[in-house]
């Protein structure tokens, strides 16, 4: 009898990441089988030997487009860029740059900008992005300082770099372009600078870029950039107004404040902006006691009184009752030597930069801004990832009720007892985490 054969194959695929396909160190594994029919018509299966196959990196990286600036002579400019390693292995990148055009500039170096909000986050020069996994992002900014004989209306183009490490002649660029010019200018974005920020470009945009929900006499921050690309610095008069013809005094809904402050959360009325640079400012608007519900356009300026150069952002708040009664703020603090004590003020400002292994303590308060009492109230927060929860000698604590959370054995989030708030009263917890090392 003839022996009868059919050939079944298993492959085994182990999938990689969506980028330059399947991972590095990926292990294929190929295996047959076959089932046949021998001369005493029994079934029977045969199965080869596996074959493995391993995947090798291909490097492979992207690097966002590059921008322009108009700058003055013996001034600095500052270019954001993302790096993306779209390779399918980990990899780091060499940051480098070449110049060309009417001029050299006199220095050019690198600095992390881990928010990407296109300013430095530090003053440590970098060259390389570090390692970066499957996938992964490095922010940075390029700066460079224009010559004192620069002359006005020269152009300079900087082309930047990110070479791989892994493989050498893999490497993506952008080209910056920078302008010599003499007068200052601005641009109002919201919550980060620069040129893909919400707001970004002149005069006041049709709708509004950032929308706030608040309770009628609760406060709500507004995140704004004051943008220099002109090639001198200048001072810019803050104002507010319900719309984009008058601002002043009595342009806003009666009771209704709005305050300016500076990174430091002092109080300002102007700020003065290098030329190529970026300043943060707060607008903290108050609505009124008696607010109805609603959402209303408020619109900020800032207007140069010595050249006349202004621009208009439109935002927006939306007054809720009821449903916003109890508000509920957060604040954080860098404690680096994790001895329970916070190093400066808490904020709700972002935190520029912080070591692996140091730690963060944080404030969580919540508000009863209404009329009435509410009950049931408790704060609950998720340990962030990337750290863990550090109690050291200043555990978690509340100023009412306790903490419902068992503190032992790995932390994932933390919760406070149901208490009962009066009007105006507020109730805090805090806690701290340890940045993973």
């Amino acid at each position: 009898m003839k022996t009868r054969l059919t050939a079944i194959a298993s492959l085994l695929l182990a999938t990689g990441a969506a980028h330059a396909g399947t991972a590095a160190g990926t292990q294929i594994s190929n295996t047959a089988t076959a089932t046949y029919t021998d001369s005493t018509s029994t079934q029977r299966t045969a199965t080869s030997n596996t074959v493995v196959t391993t995947v090798q990196q291909v490097a492979a990286v992207t690097l966002s487009a590059g921008s322009a600036k108009t700058a003055a002579a013996n001034t600095t400019v500052s270019y954001a860029h993302t790096v993306t390693n779209t390779g399918n292995g980990a990899d780091s990148f060499t940051l480098s740059a070449q110049e060309s055009g009417a001029f050299t500039m006199a220095g050019v170096q690198f600095f992390l900008d881990a928010n990407g909000d296109g300013i430095a986050d530090n003053a440590t020069p970098i060259t390389s992005t570090g390692s970066l996994a499957i996938g992964g992002t490095f922010k940075f900014v390029a700066v460079a300082t224009l010559p004192a004989g620069a002359q006005t209306n020269a152009q300079h183009t900087l082309t930047v770099n990110a070479t791989s490490v892994f493989n050498n002649t893999v490497k993506a660029s952008a080209a910056d372009t920078t302008t010599v010019g003499t007068g200052s200018s601005v641009d109002i974005t919201a919550n980060a600078a620069g040129n893909n920020a919400l707001g970004h470009g002149a005069g006041a945009e049709a709708s509004a870029q950032v929308t706030n929900t608040t309770a009628p006499g609760t406060p709500t921050r507004f995140v704004l950039y004051l943008n220099n690309n002109g090639g001198s610095a200048d001072t810019f008069n803050l104002s507010s107004s319900l719309d984009n013809n008058t601002f002043g005094t009595g342009t806003l809904p009666n009771g209704w404040t709005v305050v300016f402050r500076d990174v430091s959360g002092a109080v300002i009325t102007s700020s003065t902006v290098a030329a190529g640079g970026s300043n943060l400012v707060y607008a903290d608007v108050t609505p009124a006691a008696g607010a109805t519900a609603g959402t209303t356009d408020v619109y900020f300026r800032a207007l140069s009184p010595t050249s006349n150069v202004k621009d208009t952002i439109h935002d927006a708040v939306t007054v809720a009752i009821g449903a916003t009664q109890v508000t509920l703020v957060k604040t954080q603090a860098i404690d680096a030597a994790c001895d329970g004590t916070a190093d400066t003020a808490f904020s709700t400002a972002p935190i520029a930069s912080a070591l692996p292994g140091a730690c963060i303590r944080y404030q969580i308060t919540a508000t009863n801004n209404g009329t009435t009492d509410v009950t049931q109230v408790q704060i609950k927060d998720d340990i962030p990832a990337n750290t863990t929860y550090y109690g050291g000698t200043n555990p978690v604590t509340a100023t009412l009720g306790s903490i419902l959370t068992v503190l032992t054995g790995p932390v994932t989030n933390l919760t406070t007892s149901a208490v009962t708030l009066t009007p105006g009263q507020s109730t805090m917890m805090s806690f701290g985490v340890r940045i993973n090392p």
